[in-house]
């Protein structure tokens, strides 16, 4: 999705590193449309580059360092456990990258509670480690939704540079703080730009514990309607006792939620047709283009698109 977004907006992407192989043939295959015929794209873990081999007279280098141990959904795996991870210091070999090239400037993106991993000492042990590299740094909390996409997904964006002056983040486009307070894009009005949705008829919601539920939710609500404080009946579930997005159902007129890479049989956003979203939709909420080619088997393409930025 960096890659992508940076492609769009001018630069060339000259290498791009990858872990996952069938990650890596993703971008393989969009090569001379949204990925430069010319861009080396390397798979393997980033720990064993040869930082030498890498191409020279950069001007910016992006990235986003496995977020997975400072996220709400590592902390469902059973805590969120920052820098005591392998992962979690995998951005020291992406500053050794920085240190090696010096490119004019870089971008570090991750989860917004990379903020508070470890009472916030693994943020200070970060920023101090950008700016010993040289660079003045300047980062906010984003929301993806205030710059176009029908989905509200909050991130932290760090952008490293050597100005005397802070860097400026562009205004919204959209929400509240945008010129106009002009509104956010719905998923339905996403969702225009899709003209291949069979997926869509082989599509069901049945089969589990809970799966008869969703149709009586209604877009925008969740498992909370089922509990006592709702004024359910018979109460299902416990008040507060699923995280936001079990059962939830996207409205159409709205943002949906954050998607996540490796959804729950009963994780949103779950579509307003009571069944889950196809592939195209699911590009069409991150921002992908139709025709963006995805290896891979269903619940593989929707892992590349809920890990991207």
């Amino acid at each position: 999705g960096l890659d992508l977004g940076f492609h769009k907006a001018g630069f060339d992407i000259v290498y791009s590193n990858e872990l996952e192989p069938l990650f890596a043939s993703s971008m393989e295959a969009n090569k001379g449309n949204y990925v430069d015929e010319s861009t080396i794209i390397e798979s393997g873990d980033i720990r064993d580059l040869n930082i030498d081999q890498l191409p020279n007279n950069i001007d910016f280098i992006i990235g986003g360092p496995p977020c997975q141990t400072f996220s709400a959904s590592g902390r469902r795996a059973g805590g969120a456990s920052g820098q005591l991870d392998d992962r979690g210091t995998l951005f020291q070999v992406y500053g050794e990258v920085i240190a090696k090239k010096q490119p004019l400037g870089f971008l570090f993106e991750n989860v917004r509670g990379i903020l508070g991993s470890n009472k916030g000492k693994d943020w200070e042990d970060i920023k101090l480690y950008f700016t010993s590299l040289g660079y003045n740094l300047d980062y906010r909390i984003l929301d993806a939704c205030d710059y176009g996409a029908p989905q509200h997904r909050e991130r932290l964006i760090l952008v490293g540079h050597k100005m005397h002056n802070e860097f400026c983040f562009p205004r919204p486009p959209h929400g509240p703080a945008s010129y106009n307070e002009r509104k956010h894009i719905s998923a339905f009005e996403a969702f225009k730009c899709i003209e291949d949705n069979s997926e869509a008829k082989i599509l069901s919601f049945t089969g589990g514990k809970y799966s008869h539920l969703l149709k009586e939710v209604p877009p925008g609500e969740n498992y909370l309607l089922f509990t006592e404080k709702r004024g359910y009946p018979k109460p299902i579930f416990a008040y507060r006792s699923r995280f936001s997005d079990f059962l939830y159902k996207a409205d159409p007129d709205l943002p949906t939620k954050t998607i996540i890479a490796s959804p729950g049989k009963y994780t949103g956003p779950l579509h307003w047709d009571s069944r889950y979203f196809t592939v195209q939709e699911y590009k069409a909420l991150q921002g992908f283009p139709q025709d963006y080619i995805l290896k891979g088997k269903r619940n593989e393409q929707i892992k590349q698109i809920g890990n991207a930025v």
